[in-house]
């Protein structure tokens, strides 16, 4: 689908310090839970790359420390 492809080309071009500066200035309080979301929606759809890509900006967030390797 045309709006999968989208929205990978989104994550892989979209460095995530300039992702959370966007989701702040958009949600607000409110940009973890949107962030969430897009997570979400990313694992639903099972775009592997754009899920791993909204899921480290989510820990990043909330402060969550994140592991490089893959199990």
């Amino acid at each position: 689908m045309i709006n999968d492809r989208v929205k990978n080309i989104f994550a892989g071009n979209f460095d995530q310090e300039s992702a959370i500066e966007a989701a702040v200035k958009l949600y607000g309080a409110n940009a973890t839970t949107a962030v969430a979301h897009c997570a979400l929606e990313a694992y639903v759809d099972r775009r592997e790359a754009d899920h791993e890509f909204w899921f480290r900006i989510f820990a990043q967030l909330r402060g969550i420390p994140l592991s490089d390797s893959k199990h």
